[in-house]
């Protein structure tokens, strides 16, 4: 693994997963080799811990501020003072209201008033656990969902590396072309199968290749890598090995007229790459 790449791999695991350099030296060996995942497994597993823990807490949460607005409610309309709360401040509101009845010799749980508290209660609670529910229900249906894109997103760019794209020798244009090549990904959704394979959805339905199959995740990172990028070749990398090797053959471009020049003269998609970067360096201010 190259200096460029590690700063690459390990700018992405500071930022999504918060791991420190002293965890980043777990990746590689005495050599300086990748060798383990597994700090980067762990952090994600405690992330999406804290994810969940935060989903329950808000939703108990919730719940206690509307079961304050119920018990607020009935305490206003009842005309009752008590430190109750819950259930316990029901009881202690029919009693209470039972006793003032009984007096004139009323079965206050027949009255009408007595039977729409009842009625209005319950239809109160079962609401709110509702609302609740399905807030918290969103909330895990979307962390799943970013979960799988998580687990794509490395999958396609361990796929893109694999197929050697001709990239920038600058670190930040060549993270921006590779940004702008999972940005498309983000127009579909994805279905994580037991196997491990991941199955490309549009409007709920898997998409079909040319021939009316289910198209391959390997298949649509290669289609959509084909629109961004151009491929090393053996040719590509003898020629580069042999301009690096010369320091007189270095390119420089200083006007628009010779950057047209030099772009319309290149040969291969590394030569456009470089007359664009000596003409960015070299251009006359």
């Amino acid at each position: 693994m190259t200096d460029s790449e590690k700063k690459i791999l390990e700018g992405f695991l500071s930022k999504t997963l918060k791991i420190d350099s002293e965890g980043m030296s777990n990746l590689y060996n005495a050599d300086g080799e990748l060798t383990s995942l597994d700090i980067a497994a762990e952090a994600d597993a405690s992330r999406i811990t804290k994810l969940k823990s935060d989903s329950s807490d808000q939703f108990k949460r919730g719940l206690k501020e509307g079961a304050s607005k119920i018990e607020k409610a009935v305490k206003d309309k009842y005309e009752v003072e008590s430190e109750l709360q819950g259930v316990e401040l029901i009881d202690h509101v029919l009693s209470t209201k039972i006793d003032e009845v009984k007096g004139a010799g009323e079965d206050i749980t027949k009255h009408p008033e007595f039977v729409k508290m009842q009625i209005d209660k319950d239809k109160a609670l079962k609401a709110k656990d509702k609302e609740w529910q399905l807030k918290l229900d969103e909330a895990e249906k979307n962390h799943k969902k970013q979960s799988v894109f998580n687990k794509v997103r490395q999958k396609a760019l361990d796929e893109l590396d694999a197929m050697k794209p001709i990239l920038p020798e600058d670190t930040k244009k060549a993270q921006k072309w590779k940004d702008k090549f999972i940005e498309e990904f983000t127009r579909f959704e994805y279905q994580e199968q037991e196997d491990g394979e991941v199955v490309i959805m549009k409007n709920n339905e898997p998409v079909k290749d040319s021939h009316g199959y289910s198209k391959s995740f390997t298949e649509h990172v290669k289609e959509t890598a084909s629109e961004f990028f151009d491929f090393q070749t053996a040719e590509n990398r003898s020629s580069s090995g042999n301009q690096q090797g010369d320091p007189k053959k270095e390119l420089i471009i200083k006007s628009d007229e010779d950057y047209l020049k030099a772009s319309q003269a290149a040969k291969t998609p590394e030569e456009r790459i470089k007359a664009l970067e000596s003409y960015e360096k070299n251009k006359q201010k």
